[in-house]
């Protein structure tokens, strides 16, 4: 039986997480915190194997909790938050770039599925390995708007080719696409990389980053403070606009159809919809005018996404094991033969930039 605890400051809330997690008899609730200070007290004694987290807490701010717990005592970490619209995303997110393993929105108390999922999410977390964290505390990089200017506003970046236009040609000067698929860890993982890139860079990413529902939006807000590129959502019939991140909205495939990103409501592939098996399988058609990569993750989304770009020459790459949150959806890309480099996440984003800069020497034989 693994064991879990609670940490929010809501004794209902704390009464219902633990009726829910325990109802199927497998998870038991070990212990309860209501602020921070006693959550690493007993957190670090009691050894569970996975602890929920809301970080509104008195007295100690819910990050530094995930920052302290994931230093000294680090375990699964899923940040239980509320309105996907409201301050709790953006904090959320900060906490994942500290070590928290994931989130999920707080169910209400009559939704039985979505009551079902978490219960189901935390008996998943509650077997991962994770590593000790000790850069949580570092800053992040300075906004867009300290470096390059202001950050564009969406309505600037929007497309003005609407997708009923005929497919026009690829030219030379047409950016690399860049596909990333992404779960569990993989907003630390995107935010090394993306900051690492040149606003200059001739290229568009665009990700496909599994997240709640209502929570896309403000990952967006998330990454545009991380990095100089513009990151927007992705929008149906846009052209791939260069130094630009695009992110896949809840729901919808993110593809590239006919020069052009399309938004298609297909079933989920490997369970997810957006699926990075989808984005990439879409983008080999481009051969060695892109690229792919798979980073962080629980279970195999995107490996054969990958795959199927190498087999038309586009270059690929994984993050490695012990730079990984959860080394799921790389070990399957490897094993699928779809990776030609395994690198540490803090190089990925030079990798990137080497091959846009020099094409032909990525190219299979």
């Amino acid at each position: 039986m693994k064991r879990a605890f609670v940490v929010d400051d809501s004794p209902i809330c704390r009464a219902q997480l633990r009726d829910w997690l325990e109802a199927d008899g497998d998870l038991e609730v070990v212990g309860e915190a209501s602020d921070g200070e006693s959550a690493i007290y007993l957190i670090t004694r009691l050894r569970p194997d996975v602890a929920t987290i809301d970080l509104r807490l008195p007295g100690m701010s819910g990050l530094e909790v995930v920052t302290q717990l994931m230093a000294r005592s680090p375990l699964p970490l899923l940040v239980v938050t509320g309105d996907p619209t409201g301050d709790d995303p953006a904090l959320a997110f900060e906490a994942i770039r500290r070590g928290a393993l994931d989130l999920q929105l707080k169910p209400s108390g009559h939704d039985e599925d979505a009551i079902r999922s978490l219960r189901a999410h935390v008996r998943w977390l509650a077997s991962v390995p994770v590593v000790r964290h000790i850069d949580g505390n570092r800053a992040p990089p300075p906004e867009p708007a300290a470096r390059h200017g202001a950050a564009l506003e969406p309505s600037a970046l929007r497309s003005p080719e609407p997708a009923s236009r005929a497919p026009r040609a690829r030219t030379a000067s047409d950016p690399v696409v860049v596909g990333i698929a992404a779960s569990a860890g993989g907003p630390s993982a995107l935010a090394t990389v993306l900051g690492s890139l040149s606003a200059e860079l001739p290229v568009c990413l665009a990700i496909v980053q599994h997240l709640p529902r209502g929570f896309a939006p403000s990952f967006v807000s998330f990454l545009q403070t991380r990095c100089s590129l513009a990151v927007r959502l992705a929008e149906h019939g846009m052209v791939p606009p260069a130094g630009t991140v695009v992110l896949a909205p809840d729901d919808h495939h993110l593809e590239l159809i006919d020069g052009r990103f399309a938004l298609t409501s297909g079933p989920p592939v490997d369970g997810h919809r957006p699926s990075g098996t989808v984005l990439l399988r879409s983008l080999a058609q481009l051969g060695s005018s892109a690229i792919g990569v798979v980073l962080s993750g629980i279970g195999r989304d995107g490996a054969d996404g990958l795959r199927a770009m190498r087999e038309r020459n586009s270059v690929t790459f994984a993050q490695d094991a012990a730079s990984s949150v959860v080394y799921g959806m790389p070990r399957a890309a490897v094993e699928e033969g779809a990776v030609q480099q395994v690198l540490p996440v803090a190089a990925i984003g030079d990798a990137i930039t080497a091959a846009v800069a020099w094409p032909r020497r990525w190219r299979r034989p």
